[in-house]
């Protein structure tokens, strides 16, 4: 399957590994680069389901989502319009080039403030 960028700062950041393991840390870097080899690897986008650590999944508003690890996701969305079908899916199998709009990281948790015990005398 081919894959374009939707900017080419979005291309090196996932392509470059130095820039990659800078910007998406260095437990998603590696998962990112094998995932795309994965996306690249497959001759439709039917194909993914069967990479269970890929998690594919839509979005509400069109996008599909594959699974960087616990902590990050990848976000697609076909390059070009295969056609739909009758109830309004997408046809997976149709989907030969994806366009990545983007790689996000779910937010750290905020840790609780430290409670302070005083002393006691």
């Amino acid at each position: 399957m081919e894959i374009f960028f939707v900017d080419g700062e979005l291309a090196r950041s996932c392509n470059d590994g130095v820039i990659r393991t800078r910007r998406f840390g260095t437990v998603v870097a590696p998962v990112l680069r094998r995932r795309l080899a994965e996306i690249a690897a497959a001759a439709h986008l039917a194909e993914l389901r069967r990479l269970p650590q890929a998690r594919l999944r839509g979005h509400a508003d069109g996008r599909l989502l594959v699974a960087l690890g616990p902590t990050a996701d990848l976000h697609l969305r076909p390059r070009d319009d295969p056609p739909p079908m009758a109830d309004g899916h997408l046809v997976e199998w149709a989907v030969r080039s994806l366009l990545v709009t983007g790689v996000q990281l779910a937010p750290q948790p905020e840790l609780p403030p430290l409670i302070r015990r005083e002393a006691s005398r």
